[in-house]
């Protein structure tokens, strides 16, 4: 029996799936980013991801680590030896991270080691997919990096692990809550949306994201910073960013090192309207990786700081009901907190009635 599957998520071709009598998927054919045919016969037992994000996703999708078979070190340093995803899947740790150890460029003897039956990689240069096909790895090939690609990560891991059932649960998950959030934007006069500049370094020079992949209308906000480059960050002076004068600084997952207080503790920035009204905020631990499934949350979280409760009701529900449906997790207060970031974010506007234990 053969059916052909939608791709939700907006691939260019859709892929096919064989189907054994009990349900059980045989083979699957589908298209990766680079518009090349991966048919496999049965879902891969063993895979090699060097995409930071890929072996989230392939845990979440999978509802396993089983065919985890390695990773890349920066996956393992930043998401699995510390912090919330590392405490909520410790299993993760225990995979072996030597398919890349400096960035993307696949060390293809560790690899090899593996014995994988499939290795994701990014296809923004053909010099680190090459290596790997020319020993005969069959090689899932991935782009970066729009709200769409994000969405197909999620489908094309789908028809690797046989889970598309899971996959659509997921991205339903999504849809629904993104399509929430438009219908209540509905409402708001978009010439008053409120601006959000997303800033990650702090010093003489300043570093803005300019260009992120987030789509910021989601949550009825603007970016300054936007520019026609294409290029995530700019570099800019504090001149500018007075000229700017955001009405919200967010500080993103991954700049660990900087808080809110280090803008609210500093003379010079208090001028800023932002800081003034105590509106600097921490990003939430679930935007530490802009590819992870559970990303579609920090819309209603910023929409719900730029335009009240009513944008993310039951926020906190949200969450752990999400982490739930992605990586069949319970998570306790204490790892809500810590994935909303309310130690970080405790002298924030408004923040603990938002986003605070209820009672709090």
């Amino acid at each position: 029996m053969r059916l052909s599957m939608p791709i939700r998520s907006g691939l260019t071709a859709c892929a096919t799936l064989a189907l054994l009598a009990g349900g059980a998927l045989a083979q699957a054919s589908f298209v990766d980013h680079r518009g090349k045919t991966i048919t496999f016969d049965s879902p891969p037992e063993r895979v090699v991801t060097i995409v930071r994000s890929a072996p989230i996703l392939y845990r979440a999708v999978d509802g396993t680590a089983d065919h985890v078979a390695g990773m890349n070190r920066d996956s393992l340093t930043r998401y699995f030896t510390s912090g919330l995803l590392a405490e909520l899947l410790p299993e993760m740790a225990d995979i072996p991270a030597s398919a890349a150890q400096d960035g993307f460029v696949p060390n293809v003897e560790a690899i090899l080691e593996q014995q994988p039956d499939a290795v994701i990689q990014w296809i923004y240069d053909p010099e680190i997919i090459e290596p790997l096909e020319r020993v005969g790895l069959t090689v899932v090939g991935w782009d970066c990096c729009t709200e769409q690609h994000r969405l197909d990560y999620v489908t094309l891991t789908g028809y690797m692990t046989g889970r598309n059932d899971r996959a659509q649960q997921i991205l339903g998950l999504q849809a629904e809550a993104l399509d929430g959030l438009r219908d209540k934007l509905a409402d708001v006069d978009a010439g008053a949306w409120p601006s959000v500049l997303h800033v990650d370094q702090l010093g003489d020079q300043i570093r803005v994201i300019a260009n992120g992949s987030q789509d910021l209308s989601l949550s009825g906000v603007t970016n300054p910073a936007a520019d026609d480059s294409n290029e995530w960050w700019r570099t800019i002076d504090l001149e500018q960013l007075l000229v700017w004068d955001p009405d919200m600084i967010v500080i993103p997952a991954y700049a660990t090192e900087l808080t809110p207080q280090d803008f609210l503790d500093d003379p010079v920035l208090g001028s800023l309207k932002a800081v003034a009204a105590g509106k600097v905020y921490k990003q939430p631990v679930f935007a530490r990786t802009p590819d992870a499934p559970e990303i579609y949350l920090t819309s209603a979280w910023l929409a719900a700081l730029a335009h009240g409760a009513d944008f993310a009701p039951a926020f906190r529900e949200a969450v752990t009901g999400a982490y739930g449906v992605i990586y069949g997790v319970d998570m306790s207060d204490a790892q809500v907190d810590a994935a909303l970031e309310t130690e970080a974010n405790a002298g924030a506007a408004g923040y603990d009635a938002l986003f605070g234990p209820a009672g709090e």
